[in-house]
């Protein structure tokens, strides 16, 4: 048996809110809790975002489906566009698309009980989702679907501004609950650790604490598994109302500009560099909290070419800031984690390139130093350099030492370095003073010879 809610058409940037509202309005109708109403909405967004985005718009059809004990709320999502090509491989992970689709049908199919993809090339696809309303949900009669359609008549779509007020609320309560469990585990964890001391005397507790250990380790692994799907919420739950924000105010710059006056336009452009740097902070903040789930593959690596390479994407900024750069590579490979150190010699090349570029001229030095058991490179520049006693502070999280007014940047990139590297046994320091630049060490524990 099959019961309509509602239907939603979608063919602009707030239908997808407007859809995701009425997700999280119908599902708390429905007697689903916050962290449900979360997954459900989250879902509903992200396929909505896709009709919208590649398949031209399409619909979204709201139902309840079965018979109690076990109905669902299912939410059918449909589109005019050219269909999925090799849709399996999406499901299976094997791809996605430059624009990130592929993760977004994945992370959405985690999220809920019931997810099917019909598609066909030139075809439009058709996604159900569905999640089980929960044992203590009442059964969906009449008089509930009145109740529902009351509720729906009475709201109006929100403002993506008032959507992100509404997320903020959830992501917080979410964090309070996280925090709550840490503490919990932290209680534990000491716990076992005062009576992991005495299992030498006390023989007989040994199999009471193995229990406990189990336990824990079981929590643990719950907490992670939690922590990476609250990743993934953050990220869309953050993420969709930005865009809208952003495309409105492109809008409002590409095609009202002249009727607006210099006072509005200051304040557009505004909002717009504050969207683009949310942005790009939501992504650092997924990339730190994605490096604990990650496993170093270690490869033979030419680090001549590596280098070469990161220097010649940048070779456009290179050339407008004149920088004067020098290489000193004696040795050709090492065997390290190839990604990583792409994303620690990116980052600290940046860095120089960025503190030094009111030099003149500036300057920026490469350097690599086979030692007897680690791989030592450094990156110098004669930037502005900073106090030694700030050394610690600048390898946190969002910790800056200048203003972001005067240079750019999230603040998460060099805690970033720290933990990639931490991941496979390496290190990283850096040595300065103000005004006479800087330089910063990174050293990877040596496997294998070099050539």
């Amino acid at each position: 048996m099959s019961i309509a809610i509602t239907r939603i058409e979608i063919r602009y940037e707030q239908d997808v809110v407007y859809a995701r509202q009425r997700a999280r309005l119908v599902s708390e109708l429905l007697g689903f809790d916050r962290n449900d109403q979360t997954r459900l909405s989250t879902a509903v967004s992200e396929i909505a975002r896709n009709a919208y985005q590649y398949g031209g718009g399409g619909e979204a059809e709201f139902l309840v489906e079965g018979a109690a004990p076990s109905q669902v709320f299912a939410v059918t999502v449909r589109d005019r566009g050219p269909g999925i090509k090799d849709v399996e491989a999406i499901l299976e992970g094997r791809y996605t698309s430059p624009s990130g689709m592929g993760l977004g049908i994945v992370g959405t199919r985690r999220l809920l009980d019931h997810f099917h993809i019909d598609t066909k090339p030139g075809q439009g696809v058709t996604v159900s989702l569905g999640k089980t309303l929960p044992p203590t949900a009442p059964e969906v009669t009449p008089a509930v679907l009145g109740r529902i359609a009351e509720a729906l008549a009475a709201t109006r779509a929100g403002s993506p501004i008032e959507e992100i007020r509404t997320q903020n609320q959830e992501l917080l309560a979410a964090l309070d609950q996280l925090r709550q469990r840490e503490e919990e585990l932290n209680r534990v964890n000491r716990k076992l650790i005062d009576t992991n001391t005495g299992m030498v005397a006390l023989y007989t507790d040994l199999e009471k604490n193995a229990e406990r250990l189990q336990h824990s380790d079981e929590m643990l692994r719950a907490r992670n598994e939690e922590l990476k799907g609250f990743a993934y919420t953050v990220s869309h739950e953050l993420k969709a109302p930005l865009r809208g924000i952003a495309g409105y105010a492109g809008e409002l710059d590409r095609r009202h500009r002249e009727g607006l006056s210099e006072r509005a336009q200051f304040c557009l452009a505004q909002i717009c560099t504050a969207a683009a740097n949310l942005d790009r902070l939501i992504e650092d903040l997924l990339h730190y909290a994605r490096l604990d789930a990650e496993t170093p593959a270690l490869t033979e690596v030419n680090l001549r070419g590596l280098v070469e390479a990161i220097l010649n994407d940048r070779s456009l900024v290179i050339a407008e800031q004149r920088v004067e750069v020098t290489v000193d590579l004696p040795f050709t490979t090492l065997r390290t984690w190839e990604r990583g150190l792409v994303q620690v010699l990116t980052n600290l090349i940046d860095n120089a390139m960025k503190y030094s570029r009111k030099a003149s001229p500036p300057r920026l030095s490469i350097h690599a130093q086979a030692l007897d058991g680690a791989w030592r490179l450094s990156v110098s520049d004669n930037g502005i350099g900073f106090d030694m006693k700030f050394h610690d502070r600048m390898f946190g999280l969002f910790n800056r030492l200048e203003r972001a007014e005067e240079f750019e940047g999230t603040g998460a990139g060099l805690a970033i370095v720290k933990k990639v590297l931490a991941k496979q046994g390496g290190r990283i320091w850096a040595e300065s003073a103000p005004g006479q630049g800087a330089t910063f060490f990174v050293e990877l524990p040596r496997r294998g010879k070099q050539e």
